[in-house]
Parts: structure tokens; C-alpha cells; sequence
């Protein structure tokens, strides 16, 4: 533990003297946010000064920006949901420089809140054609709670717990997937699964850092979508670097290093290198991947991995999604359509996986759905998967997916 305590500290130190020098006060050119106010602009809830002034290639900064947005904010309630949704996402943007101008909204105040308590409550069902492997029927809560202890630094928990509505007397199932034995569920069987999340998280030096038990997903969760114990490292904007230290929660020790490059206007280009060490045993996994937009409302993502393992050592996704669905807008919605092929021994998982992750390993074929917000703070999905499995391609495998979400 000190040993890890000790790499993770020298970790700060190291990338935190990049970080710090590389720190600037303009707004990347290729930033979000210049879309944002363009289209705000465009819409007539920003005047035709900063239409001018955004419509060019000039770069500006955060103070500028903060000026536009609360030039904004005094028209909100002539703004439509999309608009109104795009000026709190800005405002949580530059909530400092905001405050520096003294401008208060009800959302950001909200923001601001020592504690904040968000969630989703979730009833899913999944049901397996031919078999009753994938099957899952369930009703879950998971809530996050986030302590500001001042500006900059956060504590963070995520709390989970879920009954299954077919089985309701075999207790807390959550972090159960497809490869528990289900005759070994009981009221304790999941109570290591309850905490998904708990660290704590601020800038030291210009690097952002992360320490205790997080989520970790690079490069679209191909090779890696899991939960890392240990510490984490973040420095670059246009170019983002994170060096991850730690263990898996199947006690395997780990390492990672990604890449995150902001390519162009809501376009990134990733790389990810992880490796994992249990019994003296090392494994290496290496992946790249894209996302862009293809054409006004459709996105293209696409991802590769492959392991040091001698044979099924390779992995790869492709989809196309149209348009995305916001549940803060009733009636927004979306559709995707994917292809996968996941061998087994490509990517790294544990028994203690999201159910979704479980459901692409071994799986080569398509998943096509949608999702669909009807009221506000609310998102209906439903797919289809339908493949065989990746190794033998002998198996066929088809799930149908229906499910609700209420966010808090």
C-alpha cells in the first residue's frame, strides 16, 4: 500500500510541472463552447455584437465568454428547453468568471451547494431468445453524492442497489451479471458492489487527480469498463494525457496511460495503454479509436484493441447514432446501430462488471435500438442484439432490451 501511495504521489509531482506550464487563459479554438454561443446567437437570445464577435476565427477568453453567457441568462425565460438546457450547460462552464461578474441563476446556485445528491432509478428488462443466460428483470436505484470541501476539491460516492422483480427475496443484486451463479444470490451476496465509487478529487498544480475507487472507461470501454482502486492523473486540454495506477476489484495490478485528443468540432481521437499483473502474470492492451460527426445529427464512433495473448486477442466496435437524446427535452430521442466483435481474451473483465459489459465479451454481431425521452428527467430505451459468440461462432445469441430511467 505505501508502495502504491508513493508511486502515486511521485505520479502528481511529475505530470503536475507540465500541467502547470502549459496553462492558459484563452478558450481553445476548437472548444464546445464557441458552437454553443454561435447557435445562441443564431437563435436571437445573444445580441448582434457577440454574434460578430463569435462568428470569426479569433480565439477568446474565459472572461469573454463569461460576459456572453450572462448576457444570456438575462434572456432565459425566452428561451426554449434546447436553449435553456445549452445556457446552464455554459454557465456550469464558467461558473467562476460568472460569480467574478456576480450573476446568480437558480440552476447554478443549485450547483454551488456544499452537498449535491443526483441519481437515476432504473427498471430493466432483458430477455434472451433461446436461453436464459442474459436474462435479467430488475428494478435499481444508484445515487451519487458529491462534498465540495472548497473550490477546486470534491469528494465523491456512488451508492447502488437493485432487486430483481422476478426473484425480489434473493436481496441486493446489485453488481450481478451473467457470469454469477444465480443459486449463490443472497441478502449479503452483493454487499462489496454497493459502493461503486468513493474518492476524492481536485487540481494539484494544474493536474487534475484522482484518489480511491472510480470508474474507468478509455477509448469507448473496449479494452477497459471497470472500477480501478488507486490513483489517477489528468493534465492537457486540446490533448488530454491521464496516467492511471491502482488495482482492478479482481485484485489484479494495474497500470494505464490514455490519450485524448480533441481533433476538431465534436471529433476526438483516443489511445489507450493498460497493463495488469496477477500471479506474475502481465497482460498488455493496447486501443485506438475516433468519433465525428458524419452529417448534421449522425456521429460515427469506432474502436480497436488487441492483448499480448497468443490466440483471440483482438477486438473491435463500429456505430452510427443519429441525433442524441437529452432528458431534460421531452420528445428528444436518438437511434444507433452497431456491429462488435469481442474475443474473449482482447479485453480485460471481471465477474463484478456492468451487465452491459458482460454482454459484449464473446459476442460478435449488431445492436440496433433507440432511445426516447417522454417526460422531462425521464429516458425509455429499447435494442436488439442479435449475433453468435466470437470465438466458435457456433452459438447464436439475441437479447431484447426494454427499459426506463427516472433521473434525480
Amino acid at each position: 500500500m505505501k508502495k502504491n501511495l508513493v508511486a502515486i504521489l511521485a505520479l502528481i509531482i511529475v505530470v503536475g510541472c507540465t500541467g502547470f506550464a502549459a496553462a492558459a487563459t484563452d478558450v481553445p479554438a476548437n472548444h464546445w463552447a464557441y458552437s454553443a454561443v454561435k447557435k445562441l446567437a443564431a437563435d436571437g437570445i445573444l445580441d448582434s455584437d457577440a454574434q460578430a464577435r463569435f462568428n470569426g476565427d479569433e480565439t477568446l477568453t474565459r472572461y469573454e465568454f463569461a460576459v456572453a453567457v450572462a448576457k444570456a441568462i438575462t434572456k432565459e425565460d425566452k428561451a426554449t428547453a434546447e436553449q435553456k438546457a445549452l445556457i446552464n450547460r455554459l454557465a456550469t462552464e464558467y461558473q467562476a468568471e460568472l460569480e467574478t461578474l456576480g450573476v446568480r441563476i437558480n440552476s447554478l446556485e443549485e450547483k454551488t451547494s456544499t452537498v449535491q445528491l443526483s441519481g437515476v432509478n432504473r427498471i430493466r428488462d432483458d430477455q434472451q431468445s433461446n436461453g436464459s443466460k442474459y436474462d435479467d428483470i430488475h428494478f435499481n436505484i444508484n445515487f451519487t453524492i458529491t462534498y465540495k470541501i472548497d473550490d477546486a476539491w470534491i469528494v465523491k460516492t456512488e451508492g447502488e442497489w437493485q432487486r430483481q422483480l422476478d426473484r425480489p427475496g434473493d436481496g441486493d443484486s446489485a453488481g450481478m451479471n451473467a457470469l454469477t451463479d444465480k443459486s449463490s444470490w443472497g441478502v449479503n451476496s452483493a454487499v462489496n458492489s454497493q459502493m461503486e465509487q468513493l474518492y476524492v478529487a481536485g487540481p494539484v498544480m494544474g493536474v487534475n487527480v484522482k484518489i480511491g475507487k472510480y470508474s474507468y472507461k478509455p477509448v469507448y470501454g473496449l479494452a477497459f469498463d471497470t472500477k480501478i482502486t488507486g490513483g489517477e492523473a489528468a493534465v492537457g486540454h486540446m490533448v488530454k494525457t491521464t496516467l492511471s495506477t491502482g488495482r482492478t476489484d479482481d485484485n489484479n495490478k494495474f497500470n494505464g496511460l490514455d490519450f485524448n485528443w480533441a481533433a476538431g468540432k465534436n471529433a476526438n481521437v483516443k489511445a489507450g495503454y493498460q497493463t495488469t499483473e496477477i500471479d506474475g502474470v502481465k497482460s498488455r492492451y493496447s486501443s485506438v479509436g475516433v468519433d465525428a460527426p458524419v452529417v448534421n445529427d449522425l456521429h460515427f464512433t469506432a474502436a480497436e484493441t488487441k492483448s499480448n495473448k497468443n490466440t483471440d486477442n483482438k477486438a473491435y466496435f463500429a456505430q452510427l447514432q443519429y441525433k442524441v437524446a437529452n432528458s431534460e427535452i421531452v420528445g428528444s430521442n436518438d437511434i444507433f446501430a452497431s456491429y462488435r466483435k469481442v474475443k474473449t481474451n482482447a479485453v480485460f473483465y471481471t465477474d463484478q462488471d456492468l451487465e452491459d459489459r458482460i454482454l459484449d465479451i464473446d459476442f460478435k454481431g449488431i445492436r440496433v435500438g433507440f432511445d426516447y425521452v417522454p417526460m422531462k428527467n425521464t429516458k425509455l430505451t429499447v435494442w436488439l442484439m442479435n449475433g453468435k459468440d466470437a470465438t466458435t461462432g457456433l452459438t447464436d445469441i439475441r437479447v431484447y432490451r426494454g427499459q426506463m430511467e427516472f433521473y434525480f
